[in-house]
């Protein structure tokens, strides 16, 4: 179901939009409808990546709920250098003393 919102918008930033809507070829309604989409993506695969970082989420779950595929996820997490698996130091280093 759609539904129509108003905003109230500075000059500045309705200046923006109107490159936007030339550089798209577009109109405005499609370019802040693009715009919101985008950003809420954006969001969404932010929280959930604090939350994978955090132990909170698991990779595939966070994946799930932002509409990406798992190896996306896993190339985000790869990027921004997150520690997802929980696995620290010590654990490794309790796991090679039980292995000698």
């Amino acid at each position: 179901m759609a539904a129509t919102i108003s905003v109230r918008l500075d000059k500045s930033v309705l200046k923006d939009l109107a490159e936007v809507e030339n550089r798209w070829q577009t109109d405005r309604s499609e370019v802040v409808r693009r715009l919101l989409v985008s950003s809420i993506h954006e969001l969404k695969i932010k929280a959930a990546l604090e939350d994978v970082a955090a132990h909170k989420k698991s990779i595939g779950k966070a994946a799930e709920e932002c509409g990406v595929s798992l190896w996306e996820m896993l190339e985000l997490v790869k990027e921004r250098n997150l520690d997802w698996t929980g696995y620290s130091e010590e654990d490794l280093e309790n796991d090679l003393k039980l292995l000698k």
